[in-house]
């Protein structure tokens, strides 16, 4: 089906891939939003809660006019009702709600899953059109959120994430649709990713010796390259495939280049210890696509990449914000010590090159201090029966630390969840765990041993069936999907990287479609 505009003609899966690119650019901006916005504004809870619609309009692309025709009545009567609810409910919400914009994105997004719903009700119980499904992980997941839902956590991100992804993977999407809504996702992600980094060098000068971009936390913005790294990686896969142009070879390796040297800036370990192990992944997919011994060589090109790009990403970072001089700053973090629009640009609050690479050769040289001073064996914690776990002096070991942190968190795990008011553990006298910087137990946490057993099953299940359709089928679909279903898998060891509106917990929601539905 062809789309004629202004004298144009344009293809309608063109038109879906330029839809799905700018949902997916959306939700890298929705991740930046929701990991930034605080206070009473209530941008926060806006884009948080937009998520749901464009998930929304990503399902609704599948459906034709035709699937609304054939069956009027129920899509009329919920027109009208919705309509009529719909008014009400905001008219209601003017004088009850404190935030407007986030209770209209509310009602819209109930508004637009109303038709899902109807939808998905008529295609699997009157028309018995259901996709192929992996029935065992299915119904695995389907309790695992059931359990999420009635645990004692309070959130009610699980019911929507429920029925939201519940709807996405019954709907029956095709061959075409698939390879589409995969291209959208790479391009999206790779556009937010200029989006967001182009705002950051106009807005966030470099000083703080671990990079924080457009984030107000490192580990967060690392998080996001991490993401971005999996696009790059896969885009190389996929020209590497098709056998594309030279040109595309080179800005797509020249691009993976560019993130991970934005995640050496970062000094994040952890993110550091993520990128490598798909970067290993990455080279091995390449030398099955290739069917050669490439590997590394491949390996030697993407590190003379790095080297070639680094030198330029750390003159943008610290060269290009103090052209514009307008800082911005995110709660809490505005300090004298940070620069001010009236500094110059050689300022010594910037930080230079010599200061970055002190810091970061000091916390791989504390890492591997911490390292060599335990045995994972024998490691210990006195965490007996004194006031605080930790002295200042242990705090800094930095394995003392995290493992004290998930023993806390371990011994006090059940069926049911707790409250997140109930998950603050004193470890050290001037300090408070939040969250367990773990994914698998803070989902236990959260919700349950049992859903921690399920999350863990899933996940890592997922990875492994993944890889096994790519080696009998070469579907480059699936090493994508897999690379971002392994971030918070690893990522995720050490750190928290789950929650509403993140990029990382959408992309392994959506990358688990691919193993619930069994594509032939």
């Amino acid at each position: 089906m062809q789309i004629t505009v202004g004298g144009k003609i344009f293809d309608k899966r063109f038109c879906k891939r330029i839809l799905y690119s700018l949902c997916f650019c959306l939700f890298c901006i929705v991740d930046q939003r929701v990991r930034t916005a605080n206070g009473p504004s209530g941008w926060l809870e806006t884009f948080r809660d937009l998520t749901g619609v464009l998930m929304a309009i990503i399902i609704l692309s599948h459906y034709s006019y035709t699937d609304f025709r054939q069956r009027k009545l129920p899509y009329c009567i919920w027109t009208i009702v919705g309509i009529c609810a719909g008014i009400s409910a905001f008219v209601w919400g003017v004088y009850h709600q404190y935030c407007l914009k986030d209770w209209f994105v509310i009602l819209l997004g109930i508004f637009l899953f109303g038709y899902i719903l109807i939808h998905t009700f008529i295609c699997i119980v009157i028309e018995k059109k259901l996709p192929k499904l992996n029935k065992v992980l299915f119904v695995l997941w389907v309790i695992m959120m059931v359990l999420m839902i009635v645990s004692r956590s309070s959130y009610i991100w699980p019911f929507c994430y429920l029925v939201m992804f519940g709807c996405f993977y019954l709907t029956d999407y095709s061959k075409e649709e698939r390879e589409d809504l995969f291209q959208g996702v790479l391009n999206g992600i790779i556009l937010g990713f200029f989006v967001i980094q182009g705002l950051a060098f106009v807005f966030r000068p470099y000083d703080e010796v671990r990079y924080k971009g457009l984030y107000a936390n490192t580990n967060v913005n690392a998080l996001f390259y991490l993401e971005v790294l999996a696009a790059v990686l896969t885009k190389i896969v996929y020209v590497t495939k098709e056998n594309g142009s030279r040109w595309k070879r080179i800005f797509y390796w020249l691009g993976a280049g560019v993130v991970l040297s934005f995640l050496l800036l970062t000094i994040g370990r952890t993110a550091w210890l993520t990128a490598f192990l798909m970067v290993l992944l990455f080279l091995w997919v390449l030398r099955k696509i290739q069917m050669k011994k490439y590997f590394f060589r491949n390996g030697i090109v993407l590190v003379l990449c790095v080297c070639l790009t680094f030198p330029l990403c750390f003159g943008a970072v610290r060269y290009l914000p103090p052209l514009f001089h307008h800082p911005v700053w995110f709660a809490g973090e505005w300090s004298e010590k940070k620069v001010q629009s009236w500094d110059p640009w050689d300022s010594e609050k910037y930080v230079e090159l010599d200061e970055f690479l002190e810091a970061a050769v000091g916390r791989l040289a504390k890492s591997a201090e911490d390292l060599l001073r335990h045995s994972p064996l024998l490691l210990h914690a006195d965490a007996a029966e004194e006031s605080f776990p930790l002295t200042s002096e242990q705090r800094q070991d930095n394995i003392m630390l995290r493992y004290t942190i998930y023993k806390l968190y371990a011994s006090n795990l059940n069926l049911w969840g707790h409250l997140p008011e109930e998950q603050r553990y004193q470890v050290v006298e001037d300090y408070w765990a939040y969250h367990a910087h773990n994914i698998y137990l803070q989902y236990g946490s959260d919700f349950g041993i049992i859903v921690m057993f399920l999350f863990g099953v899933i996940s890592i299940g997922s990875c492994v069936i993944l890889q096994k359709r790519f080696v009998v089928k070469k579907n480059v679909q699936y090493i994508g999907y897999m690379l971002f279903a392994l971030i918070p898998i690893l990522y995720g060891i050490f750190d928290c990287s789950w929650g509403t509106g993140s990029l990382c917990t959408l992309m392994m929601f959506l990358a688990w479609k691919n193993v619930i539905c069994s594509y032939e």
